[in-house]
């Protein structure tokens, strides 16, 4: 690809600004709409035809640590090893600090992934076509988001991200889930490229990143945990592991390698979003039902209340007059109940600070309310991760 203006996909907004302040990083980044992830591609491809006996030598190399043998299809092969491939800056100690940091955000930290991380991403209407053209729009909603936090979960616990590790598993079938999103999307006739780029682009996937490490340490911080550097760098460090176990380009991992780089590559990927379109209000509609729809306790439907109208308030916070006029969020008081929730949080983090193996309790306490509501959510039945017809 060129640096040519007209090589780029339509989506590509606000071209001279933001080439006049990140220079050829923008183009750069921008070149990531039109790349996919080969390695995942070709396997796609390879099981699509060879059909159960295949995925299940995947599953065997996948679930029990298995090594593809020398017969083996070049892409299983070659799939296999991109994951098992640490580069040289992977620290696993330090990723456990992020783990055990992420953990102690909880179910705060699961609120702003929804009221701010997914519904910041669904405001860019092209990163959400590959929702909207395999039916995904209104499919479900409730349990589509209670798999994704299962998959938030699994990535950050302790260890498990390591191989053998169930979120190192789920990542890798994600991966491959978004191949063959590519290429159901690709052999549509309403997928436009030259609009869109590649389905689950590069781009997209480190959008994804940053929207699960940069915006929910932005947001919990924001509503007053104390998230000192050396944790905010383990968290990056474990999303940028777990991106390149999903694939994304190193080029692009980099960016995540210090704050700095973070802020400044999170900048750059907001500025050149094209705005929403009638799909992402769809999504944004569907979502702002779930909080609701997840109550418990004795009075369910009060409870339910509640919670949906903080999450709300919360979202217009967290994501701005802008976007929340976009995307139709409501506009009324509960915005500022964020502030007597801040002054909580900072009452607690203050005795979590003061207290010696707060901290660590904090984290196993945050930690077990996740996963035992996720569990509720999910009904006892556990997804699977894998590709859907």
């Amino acid at each position: 690809m060129t640096g040519e203006q007209n090589h780029y996909p339509s989506r590509y907004s606000n071209r001279s600004r933001v080439r006049h302040l990140f220079g050829d990083m923008a183009d750069r980044y921008a070149g990531f709409y039109d790349r996919s992830d080969p390695a995942a591609d070709e396997l796609a491809a390879w099981l699509e035809a060879r059909g159960g006996p295949a995925k299940r030598v995947l599953e065997q190399a996948l679930r029990f640590n298995g090594k593809p043998t020398p017969s083996d299809a070049r892409a299983l092969r070659a799939f296999i090893e991109e994951l098992e491939e640490i580069p040289a800056w992977v620290d696993f100690e330090q990723i456990n600090v992020g783990a055990l940091a992420y953990q102690r955000f909880g179910v705060v930290g699961m609120l702003i992934l929804s009221a701010w991380s997914l519904i910041n991403g669904y405001h860019s209407s092209a990163a959400v076509k590959p929702l909207a053209l395999t039916g995904q729009l209104h499919h479900n909603t409730q349990r589509r988001l209670a798999e994704t936090a299962r998959f938030v979960s699994e990535v950050t616990q302790v260890d498990g991200l390591r191989r053998g590790g169930r979120g190192f598993a789920i990542v890798a079938r994600v991966r491959l889930i978004h191949a063959y999103v590519r290429r159901a999307c690709l052999s549509s006739e309403e997928w436009r490229s030259n609009d869109w780029g590649v389905p689950i682009n590069q781009a997209d996937m480190f959008g994804t990143l940053l929207e699960f490490s940069h915006l929910v340490m932005e947001g919990v911080q924001r509503l007053g945990f104390s998230v000192p550097k050396e944790e905010r760098e383990a968290i990056l460090a474990l999303w940028r592991y777990c991106g390149h176990l999903n694939g994304v380009d190193p080029w692009l991992l980099e960016q995540l390698a210090s704050e700095r780089k973070t802020q400044r590559v999170a900048q750059l990927v907001r500025m050149v979003q094209p705005g929403p379109d009638e799909d992402s209000l769809s999504l944004t509609e569907a979502l702002l039902k779930v909080p609701g729809q997840n109550a418990k306790g004795r009075d369910p439907q009060v409870l339910g209340t509640l919670v949906t109208r903080f999450h709300h308030g919360l979202a217009r916070a967290l994501n701005g007059t802008k976007i929340a006029d976009d995307l139709g969020l409501p506009d009324d008081w509960w915005q500022h109940s964020v502030h007597p929730f801040r002054a909580m949080i900072v009452s607690l983090e203050a005795l979590r600070q003061r207290i010696p193996g707060a901290t660590s309790w904090a984290s196993r306490l945050g930690n077990e309310a996740i996963r035992r509501d996720l569990n509720r959510l999910l009904r006892q039945i556990e997804p699977d991760f894998q590709p859907k017809s």
